[in-house]
């Protein structure tokens, strides 16, 4: 029988302890000693168990809490030499093979990685290209028009919901269903003409060029790619606003932003040495370059005329990034993807095709601009603080790849 059998069976009074009698801690001072012992350690093992959940929840949380590590700015400037010198050299590369002609700004995180002019500005009296010399934008100009639409929204004077041809006057019976957003993100339907063909003797006459022409679809049925509609959107501005387009940018955004190398028209393009000449190749005039009009049609400036430098294009990238010219909400409008466009994978803004770059993981917001002497190209990609500003008179350029180009180089180093 072992001894709790034992001591279960003896009487109560047996297991008592009574005055002269020791007790049962006294009888078996070794067991007493052991169970301490292991109730010692037992205590001591939880409070070490404890402790290291305790510090692994710590740690969890502060990791959790904390900002992700940053890289070292020493890092981080090595990174962009070692970007600006390969980009450098590519462009160098591809002005010896007579492919490349123009300037090229590349910012990461509010810092110029590189700005620089490559090849001639004006083959015939040798002025180089430099990071202020003035391009024709071509449909990069777009952004322009779109934003001055959005000013006036801001200003009360317009609202991108209204009837276009509430600020047209004898608008086209066809257009009465349209709304300005259905302008601004080429779902409007009406159909895109050749300007070179509209007539140009009053702005009347120019509208009036449209009347008896259906829509080729229903508004916001589906998105056909229309230049002549930024033009008439360019219309709407100078309506609205009580200015002529160009005066209007220039006050409104322009100025604001101290973009002196950018404006619009022929006029104010060669006012000053550093406009750079288009060439439809490599040092080969194109005569088709530039567009002077009487100025009260500056309005047909909206789709392509506008013009601009690299360095310029920089404060016009970094004014987005602040909101500057418009309010948070209202600037939201512009980049957001209302409709599929022609490329796949990217949507149609106000003024922006919005998408992700051919480098894997990189949203991108951008335009390309094409004209007889001249292409462009503007891309940001907002979630990396990256810009790429490519701004050319060489017609042979394909824009679009060397954006992509440059992109694979920026985004190797991060």
């Amino acid at each position: 029988m072992n001894n709790q059998q034992r001591e279960q069976d003896a009487p109560f009074s047996a297991r008592e302890t009574v005055p002269g009698q020791l007790g049962y801690r006294q009888l078996y001072p070794h067991r007493l000693l052991k169970i301490r012992q292991r109730l010692v350690r037992g205590i001591t093992w939880m409070v070490a168990v404890g402790i290291v959940l305790v510090a692994v929840l710590l740690s969890t949380f502060w990791r959790s809490a904390s900002p992700p590590v940053r890289i070292s700015e020493a890092t981080y400037n090595t990174q962009n030499a070692k970007v600006a010198s390969q980009i450098n050299s590519l462009l160098v590369k591809k002005v010896a093979q007579q492919q490349f002609s123009g300037s090229v700004l590349i910012a990461s995180r509010g810092q110029v990685v590189l700005s620089k002019g490559y090849s001639m500005a004006d083959w015939e009296r040798q002025g180089p290209n430099t990071p202020d010399t003035r391009f024709y934008l071509g449909s990069t100009t777009k952004q322009f028009t779109a934003m001055a639409i959005l000013i006036l929204q801001e200003r009360g004077k317009l609202h991108v919901r209204d009837s276009l041809c509430t600020y047209i006057a004898s608008c086209p019976s066809a257009w009465k269903p349209v709304t300005i957003a259905n302008v601004l993100t080429h779902t409007s339907g009406i159909p895109q003409l050749d300007d070179s063909i509209l007539p140009t003797t009053t702005p009347q006459s120019w509208i009036a060029a449209f009347n008896g022409l259906s829509l080729v679809y229903a508004p916001g049925s589906e998105f056909s790619y229309c230049s002549v509609c930024y033009q008439i959107l360019g219309y709407v501005v100078a309506q609205a606003s009580g200015e002529s387009y160009s005066a209007f940018l220039q006050q409104a955004i322009f100025d604001p932003l101290k973009m002196k190398d950018s404006g619009s028209g022929d006029a104010s393009y060669t006012s000053v040495r550093n406009h750079a000449i288009g060439y439809a190749g490599w040092q080969v005039l194109d005569v088709d370059a530039g567009m002077t009009i009487d100025p009260r049609l500056s309005f047909l400036f909206g789709s392509g005329l506008v013009y601009s430098s690299a360095e310029d294009m920089y404060l016009w990238d970094q004014a987005l990034s602040h909101h500057t010219l418009l309010s948070q909400r209202t600037l939201d409008e512009a980049f957001t993807p209302y409709v599929a466009s022609q490329y796949a994978g990217s949507s149609y803004g106000y003024g922006w095709f919005i998408g992700h770059s051919p480098v894997a993981g990189h949203k991108l917001i951008w335009h390309d601009g094409k004209i007889p002497g001249f292409r462009s190209y503007i891309g940001r990609y907002p979630d990396d603080g990256v810009t790429i500003i490519i701004v050319s008179n060489l017609a042979t350029l394909d824009e679009m790849v060397l954006a992509h180009e440059l992109e694979q180089i920026v985004f190797a180093h991060r």
